[in-house]
């Protein structure tokens, strides 16, 4: 219960946030976004953890998988995250899906 009032105290009043029914929405959306990653992280812990692997092991050994079923072509967008995607680490992915989310709010609220 604290935590969720001090979530929807930090917002309400601000600008753009005086109608509580706006603040509701921005609260469980940033929510979501914290859930979901920390949801990530467990699963890759917990991926390591019974496989022995950490994720550049786990990578190496899908590997010839992975190519096998990207040369199909049927994955052609997939195919170029794998070979292109700049994948930084967990917490500049975190940060910059954050921002997005942020900045998305706060275009929706300038409206």
């Amino acid at each position: 219960m604290a935590h969720t009032e001090a979530s929807f105290a930090a917002l309400h009043g601000a600008p753009g946030f005086d109608d509580i029914d706006t603040v509701l929405p921005v609260v469980d959306a940033v929510n979501a976004y914290l859930v979901g990653a920390i949801r990530k992280e467990i699963s890759v812990l917990r991926a390591e953890r019974v496989t022995g692997m950490d994720e550049e092991q786990w990578q190496r050994a899908a590997a010839p998988y992975l190519s096998r079923v990207l040369a199909t072509g049927r994955y052609p967008t997939l195919s170029k995250v794998v070979q292109d995607a700049a994948h930084p680490d967990a917490e500049t992915t975190f940060d910059a899906g954050l921002d997005y989310l942020l900045d998305g709010i706060a275009a929706r609220i300038a409206r």
